[in-house]
């Protein structure tokens, strides 16, 4: 029986992926806008019955742009996320020579694509990095995580869940990494104490990101490294 498609991974430069999405929610209420201000000038010029026709579409295309999701496109949230990636992409370049780092990694696994904000390999071990650019304070009930009163726990359960993909991967190319860290960065929103653990993942604030990954004990080789690094489909010149 033949073996299932292992994942593919390719990196980006930081926000890629969140840049794009955004531009291709403003596709609709763009062409809907340039449609109408087109069927106006139509109208007006042939007048009559096809006219009057004409008005009305133009109308109910303006009326339907209310209805669209504001929030998906409202441009402050993706450039929020943008800038949030760029951020954090900034802080990981300050690591060491020794540490690798993959930006925006589009996934694509059994017909899917995902996407990875950051994922950090060095000495200490593989990072896989989820980066929220919300504001306001997070905070831990139970083993949930909330932002602003919000139940936000889908954030570190979409980060183990690329994490997963990753191990998966690797074990597959016979590099057996064993543990991959989780993390869920705020560039904005408050962490209490600095840190919130949950059982697989950590929830941390920007400052306090690079003293979770550089510190501890050396696990991984400079060729243990380069191999992950080159699974993940980036490899230093």
């Amino acid at each position: 029986m033949q073996d299932p498609p292992q994942p593919t991974f390719k990196p980006h430069e930081p926000g890629t992926y969140v840049f794009e999405q955004g531009v291709r929610r403003l596709y609709v209420p763009a062409v809907l806008i340039a449609l109408a201000f087109l069927g106006a000038g139509y109208a007006l010029g042939r007048g009559g019955t096809a006219g009057l026709v004409i008005d009305g579409c133009v109308a109910v295309a303006l009326l339907c742009l209310p209805i669209l999701d504001r929030t998906r496109l409202n441009p402050d949230n993706w450039l929020s996320g943008y800038f949030g990636e760029k951020m954090v992409a900034a802080l990981l370049e300050m690591l060491p020579e020794s540490f690798q780092i993959l930006h925006d990694i589009t996934v694509a696994s059994h017909g899917k694509k995902s996407n990875i904000d950051h994922v950090v390999v060095g000495p200490t071990g593989i990072w896989v990095i989820e980066t929220k650019n919300w504001r306001g304070r997070f905070e831990q009930r139970g083993g949930d995580l909330f932002c602003n009163g919000v139940q936000r726990t889908s954030a570190v359960d979409q980060a183990v869940a690329r994490a997963t993909t990753v191990r998966h991967a690797l074990d597959a190319a016979g590099c057996g990494v064993g543990w991959i860290n989780v993390v869920v960065v705020s560039t904005k929103a408050r962490v209490p104490n600095g840190r919130i653990d949950f059982p697989r993942a950590t929830v941390t604030g920007a400052s306090d990101l690079l003293p979770l990954i550089r510190p501890g004990k050396h696990i991984l080789t400079a060729g243990a490294v380069g191999a992950v690094a080159s699974v993940l489909g980036h490899s230093k010149n």
